[in-house]
């Protein structure tokens, strides 16, 4: 790829080095750059036509979101997630969400946030063509809303280091979804865990959460990260 020095605007509240990083970022997100994949500054210095300082950055920060392994000063990969990681992933979820689920005062105070929430994923999901990295966008603003109403700096931070992860293998279990469902359309059951939520009972909302966690890190293992690894 050719360098383009005009890719990217320093003009704007957003600096350099962070439009890169949101550009690797979604590369990573959408499978354009692959698990496994070595990446080096100075290539993509050259194709990006920023400087290697500013990819040094962006590969500090994507290193620290779990998007990318650094093997070594000179090493660099796109991060690849076995079974084992997988499962890890979505315990963490998991236990993150029952932990600001048991932390809140009043659930039912956030479910009118979490359907308009929803309605904007459906928005998403009905545009053509269909923006599969807008709607995981949309879909961890949903959870991490959940996990702000729990008002702990703490578990947010938690949240934030499984994000990534989560923003790649959420990609990918879209894309199962929609070219295996009659409507060629993701679809989740949020509108379970906002129903739960308006009934205000943790124990209900609790198991709603775990049960939409575990189908998607059940699909995921089945269908995308234990084949990969048979066949290595």
């Amino acid at each position: 790829m050719a360098a383009d020095t005009n890719r990217f605007s320093v003009i704007g509240f957003t600096s350099l080095s962070q439009q890169v990083t949101n550009e690797l970022r979604k590369s990573i997100i959408e499978n354009k750059l692959k698990a496994g994949t070595r990446i080096t500054e100075s290539e993509l210095s050259e194709n990006l036509g920023v400087s290697r300082t500013v990819i040094r950055e962006a590969i500090s920060i994507l290193n620290k979101d779990g998007l990318l392994d650094r093997e070594s000063s000179h090493c660099t990969r796109v991060a690849k997630y076995s079974s084992h990681d997988v499962k890890e992933i979505y315990d963490m979820r998991s236990c993150l969400e029952s932990s600001a689920l048991e932390l809140m005062e009043d659930p039912a105070a956030i479910a009118d946030m979490l359907k308009n929430k929803d309605e904007e994923s459906h928005g998403i999901a009905k545009a053509e063509p269909f923006d599969g990295l807008s709607f995981v966008i949309a879909d961890m603003d949903f959870h991490t809303c959940i996990i702000k109403a729990a008002n702990n700096s703490l578990l947010l931070d938690a949240w934030y280091r499984i994000v990534g992860p989560l923003q790649v293998l959420l990609h990918r279990y879209i894309y199962y979804v929609v070219n295996n469902s009659p409507d060629k359309r993701a679809s989740y059951d949020h509108q379970r865990i906002i129903t739960a939520f308006y009934t205000g009972d943790k124990e209900l909302i609790n198991k709603v959460l775990v049960d939409h966690c575990k189908i998607m890190r059940d699909i995921l293992l089945k269908e995308f990260i234990m084949p990969e690894e048979g066949k290595e």
